[in-house]
């Protein structure tokens, strides 16, 4: 009784064993690789081949799985290399796009704030250009004016003193002893000029009221010199005013050269601004204009290496799934090939079973 049962527990340990190879048998048979494998070796076992050569069968297979991933794992290696480097350059291309965009931009708005005060200036310049030759349109006509009054003043005094002179010849005559018929034509017409004047007319009465009295009242001694002595000071007071004006004249006319000379001096520094301004206006236009499309180059070629990039790490992202998937796959298989040197070394008889059994 005893020996039944455990020969009952032999057998069905025996059968538990034999259900569980079965089962991981016909789980490899399900797999396509697995399939293949256990179909080159049943062709082995058919041939009643040793059950060593099915064992270098399946190292063959696997060592061949192993080469298979060691080259995947190279090629997958120069390819992540070859990525890295590209991804790396693109990125600099990037950077280096996003930082002269963001310069030209700089340069642009900078460009236009000092255009802004460029033009401002140009503006002002103009004005003072204006307004510099306008003064010297009305400084140069005032010293013209006053130059036109000095010349006709001192006309008017040599007149005067012209006719001082010619009254003094008169009174010399008179008093030599010459009669006052004998001067009388004269002496009316110097007369008529003295009175006639309107430039000296205050300074000038005292004497055509003494020669009006000499007429009147006769020659003598004492008149004749009192006239010439009222002549002689008249003479003198023209002098002085000739004088005078001569002083004011001369300053006048050494003020305005040298004012004039200021101004041109201003008018051609003025010139010269506003023709600095002119070049260094277009050469900001210029600037703002190679700005703007250094920015719009920029910006094109940022979204050419944007989308290089893009296409580069989606193009790595499907390299790196099909590795990930290859090397989920090569694993799996490398599994059923030791299962199944396993299931040769160990169980070689069920296995041989399983195979022999199957489609």
């Amino acid at each position: 009784m005893q020996k039944l049962a455990i020969l009952a527990l032999v057998f069905a340990i025996t059968a538990a064993k034999f259900i569980d190879t079965h089962t991981s048998l016909a789980q490899i048979n399900a797999d396509p690789f697995g399939h293949v494998v256990l179909s080159a070796i049943k062709a082995h076992l058919q041939a009643q081949t040793p059950a060593n050569e099915v064992n270098m069968l399946l190292n063959a297979v696997g060592a061949g799985i192993v080469q298979d991933q060691n080259d995947h794992d190279h090629a997958f290696e120069l390819d992540t290399t070859t990525n890295n480097r590209i991804v790396e350059d693109l990125e600099k291309e990037i950077l280096y796009h996003q930082n002269q965009i963001a310069a030209n931009t700089q340069l642009r708005d900078d460009t236009i704030e000092a255009l802004a005060v460029s033009e401002e200036d140009i503006r002002v310049t103009i004005q003072d250009i204006a307004n510099n030759e306008a003064t010297y349109a009305r400084e140069e006509a005032t010293r013209n004016q006053q130059h036109e009054t000095f010349v006709a003043k001192i006309a008017a005094i040599d007149d005067v003193i012209d006719a001082i002179d010619d009254a003094a010849k008169l009174i010399q005559h008179l008093s030599l002893g010459a009669s006052f018929a004998q001067i009388k034509t004269k002496f009316d017409s110097l007369h008529k000029k003295l009175s006639d004047n309107t430039s000296h007319s205050a300074l000038l009465q005292p004497v055509i009221t003494a020669l009006t009295e000499l007429a009147t009242h006769g020659v003598n001694q004492k008149a004749l010199t009192k006239i010439a002595q009222l002549l002689s000071e008249i003479r003198q007071q023209l002098v002085q005013e000739k004088a005078a004006k001569t002083d004011v004249e001369e300053r006048q006319a050494a003020h305005w050269a040298e004012f004039s000379v200021h101004l041109a001096n201003e008018h051609t520094r003025l010139v010269e601004r506003k023709a600095q301004l002119e070049v260094q206006i277009q050469e900001q236009k210029d600037t703002i204009e190679d700005a703007i499309s250094w920015i719009e180059f920029h910006t094109l070629e940022l979204e050419n290496s944007e989308e290089r990039l893009a296409g580069q790490q989606a193009w790595f992202a499907v390299q790196s799934q099909i590795y990930d998937t290859q090397t989920s796959e090569r694993t799996a298989q490398q599994e059923i090939v030791d299962r199944l040197q396993e299931h040769i070394s160990e169980k070689l008889s069920t296995t041989a079973q399983f195979i022999a059994s199957r489609n």
